[in-house]
């Protein structure tokens, strides 16, 4: 279950309080920009918590519930309009117009998400060299002639710079494609041209990602000492410390930190006795792995710790993804862009069930990995927010009724037929949108429930 509750509360809080005032500011900027009468911007549903009237008679809100805000405006449909204010209403506005104001909600979601990957790209982003280990015989990157120490550097044209570069690449590369091609730079510094008949991946190859397809990263061996323990984990609550050398783990003697994650990962919900080195004694402590279902339905175990990295280890395995001003402009503009269309590509696998929907997270879910990533340090946590504004910017364009995309939708039925639909038709629509947006909030609440209980 979750521990540390304020910290992770107040950074779940302040996340989403801000993911939310730059997406009403969208609706708000535009509204404005082209004419129409803001009567209330709120932060939250439900009964105001602070309540201030501008001098310009726009009502600015904080609410109790944080799921949610909205930009009220003048409209003749939700109640009568003065004379003298009838053309700052939104039902008088051109279709384009009143389109322009629903769409920028999203619009400054994915903005926020551009400067925000941007920004870190001009910090400087850790990652992990894109170089693999021998793959398995018999696998894809077998059969195109990949060999241990080849480091990747392009992926169909487009520049590989990292580990996780590579990884959120590759699904959208090989789907639906006959080929794709890969350069690799060999250990004699030797760039090879790797043609992959794609046309051979398997579905559940393709849910594994990259391992499903034979590519493995490489990492120096690492010794069997723990380097940072995660707080309120499992390894934390057993007493785990930096420094501690495991010796045993399930009564198997261990001299490489894989041999660790090898015997942990096999071990889910179960006793796993750790015997280990600290200040020169002995000890012995129990720990129960976490159990946690990776995309394929295999299950594995993790404690919450990682190895010690020397500097010289750090240097071979790691590189900063660091960029000019400019150059990261355009870099943080190609991650956005890669990243929607894998959101959209993950929507659509779960509505036609190649993918299960207990992958879905609800606000549990979210708070906790905003904790995690808060935690974890401030490039972490700006990363969190850019991936969750960028969630929330595709989620509302879905043409569900209530979101903006259901407005949309709204405005591309009235540009066919030339007028608006019915108040009837829309009253019955945005009924049935909000149990269907009832209903899925439940659903994720529920799903994250299960996720905490069973971890």
């Amino acid at each position: 279950m979750l521990k540390g509750g304020a910290g992770t509360l107040g950074a779940f809080l302040l996340a989403l309080s801000c993911l939310i005032f730059i997406h009403e500011l969208g609706h708000f900027a535009v509204a404005r920009w082209v004419g129409v009468k803001v009567l209330r911007f709120s932060i939250g549903l439900g009964r105001p918590l602070w309540r201030r009237q501008a001098k310009n008679g726009i009502e600015w809100v904080v609410a109790l519930f944080p799921l949610g805000g909205y930009v009220r405006m003048l409209d003749e449909r939700e109640g009568p309009v003065s004379p003298l204010d009838v053309q700052h209403a939104f039902n008088q506005k051109t279709l384009a117009q009143r389109s322009a104001i629903v769409v920028a909600g999203p619009l400054a979601n994915f903005l926020l998400a551009w400067l925000l990957f941007s920004l870190l790209y001009t910090l400087g982003i850790p990652g992990q060299r894109p170089c693999l280990d021998a793959p398995e015989t018999g696998t894809l990157a077998w059969n195109a002639g990949i060999r241990a120490g080849e480091c990747v550097l392009s992926l169909d044209g487009g520049a590989i710079r990292t580990w996780q570069d590579f990884e959120l690449e590759w699904p959208r590369a090989i789907r639906g494609r006959g080929t794709v091609t890969l350069v690799t730079r060999n250990d004699r510094g030797q760039e090879e041209v790797h043609r992959l008949a794609t046309v051979h991946v398997t579905s559940a190859a393709e849910e594994e990602g990259v391992e499903g397809s034979g590519f493995h990263l490489w990492a120096p061996p690492l010794p069997p000492v723990v380097g940072e323990v995660i707080p309120d984990s499992v390894a934390d609550e057993a007493g785990l410390k930096p420094l501690d050398r495991l010796l045993r783990v399930a009564g198997q003697p261990v001299e490489t930190w894989a041999q660790v994650v090898r015997i942990v990962e096999n071990h889910p919900q179960a006793i796993v006795e750790i015997e280990l080195q600290r200040a020169g004694q002995t000890r012995k402590l129990q720990v129960i792995p976490r159990a946690v279902d990776l995309p394929n339905g295999r299950r594995i175990g993790r404690i919450g710790i990682s190895p010690q990295v020397t500097e010289t280890m750090r240097r071979q395995w790691t590189v900063l993804e660091k960029d000019s001003p400019l150059t990261a402009l355009g870099h943080g503009a190609m991650k956005t862009w890669s990243l929607t269309l894998l959101t959209l590509d993950s929507f659509g696998q779960m509505l036609t069930g190649q993918a299960s929907l207990d992958d879905l997270g609800g606000p549990v879910r979210i708070a906790s990995l905003a904790g995690e990533s808060a935690r974890s340090g401030l490039l972490s946590y700006l990363h969190f927010m850019a991936l969750i504004s960028l969630s929330l910017g595709v989620l509302n364009l879905l043409p569900i009724p209530l979101l903006d995309g259901g407005h949309l939708l709204y405005h591309a039925v009235e540009w066919v037929r030339g007028r608006p639909l019915s108040t009837e038709i829309l009253g019955l629509t945005q009924r049935l949108g909000f149990f269907l947006l009832a209903g899925l909030m439940v659903f994720t609440f529920l799903n994250d429930l299960r996720h905490f209980f069973n971890h």
